[in-house]
């Protein structure tokens, strides 16, 4: 609607700015004066509820006058016999709504006016006793760099009677807490406005025209981070958590809400961040000597699971046909503790083992202590000079007693350097000794294991 209309009392109306269920809002002026929010009541009747939180509203600005975070009345008309042509009205300045005002500004910019709305509602509980029970953006505004509250025309104020039958929602759809529609005579006003503001928080962080009804839990998809990514969106989720908890009780109050929103600006967006490049350069300087030891040694090492991996693959045939000897052949153990103890790092070697590989296959036919166990057992050991260490055994001995029936270890140990073609040649012919050596074991085997009776 554009253009002057009919004027309310002295006011011109020049357009239209808001309307509710009880009153319309006008962009007004008087006698040529500024513009003012004329907010004009629609209902006529003096004993009607919505007359008598319009006074209610009227009376809270004229005892108190201007107040800190709230949007001030400038002059306001109360007539003794409202009618259609004799209305009251109270006038505002002219400020921006809140979603406006906000719209593409950075989510700190909604928490430090969201911080300010509650600190001014602690304020105006602390100091006044007073609910608004109204919380929503469309009764918060911007003006000159303030953040306001506006629209006190459901305020819950000390002693004052009961305006609302219990069933009947006291508040804005899709903000209200559910104990405003229950039992709003009776229902804490302060923890409700701690539900609005939390369903309100989230609408203008993710830039929403409305929130999800009742509690809005932490990963019900509809997080702020989900919709407005942010590094430190979980907490604000998690404080709109605690906000719009069913119970009361559950809830923050107003006064935690704002600590926790101004706790909220003073984290950091980023991670925290060390920065050693000065010291390693330093560090490295010192330890350069050790440092190309360590990474000589994790070569070697690489190195030596290599070589592993090769002296299996050249082992398996022979496990193989130990198996088909045997079916309870085990391959590859490594608790063998004679295992462990014959091929161990001979003591006259100077250079001591950084890393050693032991297994052993051991074929036992037999039960019993004295029956015949034949091991064939083979070792590489990582020497510190950088070697590879091989080592090999085939024993056929009685289990757990002293005593053998054949024995073999190479004549010489073979030593080459780790990761050469010399090391990998030593693997290649060790293991051909090797296959020789349990061929002769195997027969010594066989030739150990009494005849049973009735052969033949």
């Amino acid at each position: 609607m554009t253009g002057p209309i009919s004027p309310v009392g002295p006011w011109t109306r020049l357009e239209e700015l808001g309307r509710g269920g009880n009153a319309t809002v006008w962009r007004a002026t008087h006698a040529g004066g500024p513009e003012v929010a004329l907010k004009v009541i629609n209902e006529t009747k003096v004993q009607s509820e919505s007359y008598q939180r319009f006074i209610r509203e009227v009376d809270f600005f004229r005892r108190n006058g201007a107040l800190p975070g709230v949007l001030p009345m400038l002059d306001s008309y109360l007539p003794s016999q409202p009618s259609k042509n004799d209305r009251a009205w109270l006038s505002m300045p002219i400020a921006t709504p809140i979603d406006r005002a906000l719209d593409g500004r950075p989510l700190a910019d909604v928490v430090e006016a969201i911080a300010t709305i509650a600190e001014t509602l602690a304020r105006l509980q602390r100091d006044h006793a007073v609910g608004h029970r109204d919380i929503k953006p469309g009764n918060l505004y911007e003006r000159a760099g303030e953040w306001l509250i506006g629209d006190f025309g459901l305020i819950s104020v000390p002693d004052a009677a009961s305006l609302t039958e219990d069933g009947r929602q006291v508040g804005p759809a899709h903000f209200t807490a559910y104990e405003m529609i229950l039992n709003p005579s009776n229902a804490d006003p302060h923890m409700a406005d701690v539900f609005s503001l939390g369903k309100t928080l989230w609408v203008l962080a993710t830039g929403q025209r409305y929130a999800p009804s009742g509690h809005q839990a932490v990963g019900n998809g509809m997080g702020v981070g989900e919709l407005m990514p942010h590094p430190r969106s979980l907490a604000l989720d998690q404080e709109i958590d605690l906000m719009t908890q069913n119970r009361p009780e559950d809830r923050p109050t107003m006064e935690q809400v704002a600590r926790d929103l101004r706790a909220w600006l003073a984290l950091d967006s980023t991670a925290p961040a060390l920065d050693v490049s000065d010291a390693k350069t330093a560090l490295r300087a010192k330890l350069q000597t050790s440092l190309a030891a360590r990474d000589t040694e994790a070569l070697h090492r690489d190195l030596a699971h290599a070589a592993v991996r090769q002296m299996q693959d050249l082992v398996r045939p022979l496990n193989d046909e130990l198996k088909s000897l045997d079916s309870r052949t085990q391959v590859d153990l490594t608790n063998d503790e004679l295992t462990t103890n014959h091929l161990a790092v001979p003591f006259e070697f100077r250079h001591a083992a950084i890393w050693s590989w032991r297994r052993c296959t051991r074929v036992a036919p037999l039960d019993g202590p004295m029956a015949p166990v034949l091991r064939m057992s083979r070792a590489l050991h990582l020497l510190d000079d950088g070697s590879l260490l091989l080592q090999m055994l085939v024993l056929v001995s009685p289990d757990r007693v002293m005593g053998q029936h054949y024995s073999w270890t190479p004549t010489e140990l073979a030593k080459a350097p780790v990761g050469t073609i010399e090391a990998e040649r030593m693997l290649d012919d060790g293991v051909r000794e090797l296959a020789l050596a349990v061929h002769a074991g195997v027969a010594a085997l066989v030739d150990a294991i009494p005849d049973q009776p009735g052969r033949g």
